[in-house]
């Protein structure tokens, strides 16, 4: 596939499903990778949406693990987590542990 391809025929499909999850206050997260290493991505992220959503979203339009991984720990610092990784970065087990 080439990005001609995604630009012409999968990007406007995206977008309408967009529009239609927008309406219907339903969140969509969606990349596409039209060549190696190229990506395509579309997010609808209304209010209430999933924690699991508004990461993969982050880490998928941004491309940045970083990113992924400094969200993880602020949301794992109000809720808790039981991750030995984020523990290891010293993200307290439970969130009244600050």
């Amino acid at each position: 596939m080439t990005e001609q391809i995604y630009d012409e025929q999968i990007a406007p499909l995206m977008m309408q499903a967009a529009k239609i999850c927008e309406a219907a206050g339903v969140a969509l997260v969606a990349t596409v990778e039209y060549a190696p290493g190229e990506f395509g991505s579309t997010a609808i992220l209304p209010d209430g949406a999933a924690t699991r959503l508004r990461l993969a979203a982050g880490y998928l339009l941004s491309g940045n693990v970083d990113t992924l991984i400094i969200e993880l720990m602020k949301q794992a610092r109000k809720t808790g987590h039981s991750s030995m990784i984020l523990s290891q970065l010293g993200v307290p087990l439970r969130a009244d542990e600050r």
